[in-house]
C-alpha cells in the first residue's frame, strides 16, 4: 500500500469515526434535554402516501423515522396515549418504507405490546415484517407470543409459533410449544399432525425422542376428548372425573401419560393437560 493510499484511508477512517461519535453525542444530548412536556410527533401522512413521496430515499427516511422514535422513547419521562399513537404511526411509516429492516420489528415488539399496551397494533405491524422476512423465525415468534400472552388467544398463538418453528435457526421447542397451545385451544388433532411432520423432518435423535413423547401425550388427550364427547351425549353432562369414563364403560382404561403422571382434567373448562416440561 502506498503512502498516499494509507494517508487517504486514515483520513477517511477519522472522518467516519468522527461523524459516528458526533452523532452519538447529539443523540445523547437530545435525549438528556427531553422535557416532560415534550411529546412524540409523526408526519400526518399515511404510510402508503409517504412511500410514494419518498421515492428513491425510502431507506434513509425509514431510518430517520425509526431514529426519531427511538430517541423519544429513550429520553421520555412520561408517555401519553397520544404519544403512543404517534409512535405507532412512526413505526408504521418506517416499516412501510423499509419492511425488511429487523430493528424496526424488534423495537415494535419491545415497546407496543408491553409499555403501550397495544398488542393488536403490534401484531398488525409484525405481520408486515413476517411477510417481508419469510426466512426469519423471529417475527412469527413475536406474533405467536403476543397472541398467547397478551390476547389469551391459544389458537392463533399456536399457529404462528408453529410457523416460526419451520424456519431456519428456530428452536424445535417452538413447535412443541405451538402444539401445546393448539391442544389447549381445542385443536389437538392439528397439534398431532404438526408434530408428526416435525418428527419426520428432524435429524437429531434426542429431539425426535422429545417430539415422539409429545405426540404420544397428545394422542392420549385426543382419546380422552372423544370419550368425554360420548359421555356428554349419553348423560347430557360432562364427567367430573376421568374415572367416570371407565365407570360408564366408554373406556376400558385411561390412556397412559408418557410423562409419567396421570392426565389432569378440569371439568369446568374441559381442558386436559399432561404437565409436560417444555
Amino acid at each position: 500500500m502506498s503512502k498516499k493510499t494509507l494517508f487517504t484511508s486514515i483520513i477517511l477512517f477519522l472522518v467516519i469515526a468522527g461523524g459516528y461519535v458526533y452523532s452519538g453525542l447529539m443523540v445523547t444530548g437530545y435525549r438528556n434535554n427531553v422535557q416532560p412536556y415534550q411529546r412524540a410527533s409523526a408526519f400526518m401522512v399515511s404510510p402508503e402516501a409517504l412511500t410514494i413521496a419518498a421515492g428513491e430515499f425510502k431507506g434513509i427516511i425509514a431510518d430517520y423515522l425509526l431514529l426519531k422514535c427511538s430517541v423519544f422513547l429513550g429520553g421520555r419521562y412520561s408517555t401519553t396515549k397520544e404519544d403512543w399513537e404517534a409512535v405507532y404511526t412512526l413505526f408504521s411509516q418506517s416499516l412501510a418504507l423499509d419492511p425488511y429492516f429487523f430493528q424496526t420489528c424488534y423495537y415494535i415488539q419491545a415497546t407496543l405490546p408491553w409499555d403501550a399496551k397495544m398488542p393488536k397494533q403490534a401484531i398488525k405491524l409484525l405481520k408486515i415484517s413476517s411477510q417481508h422476512r419469510p426466512w426469519d423465525w423471529q417475527p412469527d415468534f413475536y406474533i405467536g407470543f403476543d397472541y398467547y400472552y397478551f390476547l389469551k388467544d391459544n389458537l392463533n398463538g399456536s399457529k404462528y409459533l408453529m410457523e416460526s418453528s419451520k424456519k431456519p435457526g428456530a428452536s424445535p421447542l417452538l413447535g412443541l410449544l405451538g402444539a401445546r397451545l393448539s391442544q389447549k385451544g381445542g385443536q389437538t388433532k392439528a397439534g398431532i399432525v404438526f408434530l408428526k411432520t416435525m418428527y419426520e423432518n428432524e435429524k437429531n435423535e434426542k429431539t425426535k425422542k422429545q417430539i415422539k413423547q409429545r405426540i404420544d401425550a397428545l394422542k392420549g388427550v385426543l382419546i380422552l376428548e372423544k370419550a368425554i364427547e360420548k359421555f356428554t351425549l349419553k348423560f347430557n353432562h360432562v364427567p367430573k372425573k376421568l374415572d367416570e369414563l371407565i365407570t360408564a364403560e366408554i373406556l376400558t382404561a385411561l390412556p397412559e401419560n408418557p410423562y409419567g403422571d396421570a392426565y389432569n382434567y378440569d371439568y369446568e373448562t374441559g381442558i386436559i393437560s399432561y404437565d409436560a416440561a417444555l
